[in-house]
């Protein structure tokens, strides 16, 4: 079955092999990543963003995952209603948005994001990680022993990579990028997760 293609956090496997190309911020390369001179105080402010964006998102706390980005941030998914062209910027407050339209209409989500690897770039931090998310919609309720079944559960399994920057004193992503590995499970619920987030806010 075609994979959805209206929803915000639906990606793509074919994303673009070229490299997501950041006028204000530098360029984000495929290569493989060589020994670099991050200090582990710019390796713990990257990842600390991964897990914050991903708690942030998990726990429906929007305003933490806010906190993650610049005002403006730069996103390569190749996804959806957020297919656009990754030279232009985002407004961060627009970009989430677009996840809570999807997201909050999921019973459960969960993501995970490991392996970190980083190298300098200028004054940014490159960070790219694994990622497996679940997405979960129970189709009775909650069941007593919650084991979701095949039509209950989407997983993406990718690899991010994210552009860090100190801005004001606080380390920010302003450049975000996804490539997909695979997916499993029905196309049809973030289709129906965005309909469930749509009547909340209405």
């Amino acid at each position: 079955m075609k994979r959805a293609r209206s929803t915000a956090l639906r990606w793509s496997s074919t994303t673009p092999p070229a490299l997501l190309r950041v006028p204000c911020c530098g360029t984000i390369s495929e290569e493989p990543m060589p020994e670099s001179p991050v200090t582990v105080e710019e390796r713990a402010a990257a990842i600390d963003l991964y897990n914050a964006y991903a708690e942030g998102v998990d726990t429906k706390n929007w305003g933490m995952v806010r906190s993650c980005f610049a005002d403006t941030v730069y996103i390569d998914y190749a996804t959806g209603v957020h297919d656009r062209d990754p030279s232009d910027p985002w407004p961060a407050d627009e970009w989430v948005e677009g996840i809570k339209a999807v997201i909050n209409g999921f019973d459960l989500t969960r993501h995970i994001i490991s392996n970190h690897r980083f190298r300098r770039d200028g004054d940014t931090v490159v960070c790219q990680a694994y990622l497996t998310a679940d997405h979960i919609i129970w189709e009775n309720g909650v069941p007593e022993a919650p084991n979701a079944g095949p039509d209950e559960l989407s997983r993406v399994v990718g690899e991010y990579t994210n552009r860090c920057a100190l801005l004001d004193g606080r380390w920010r992503i302003v450049a975000s990028k996804l490539v997909v590995a695979y997916s499993t499970g029905p196309d049809e619920l973030f289709v129906t997760a965005m309909q469930r987030a749509a009547a909340i806010v209405e």
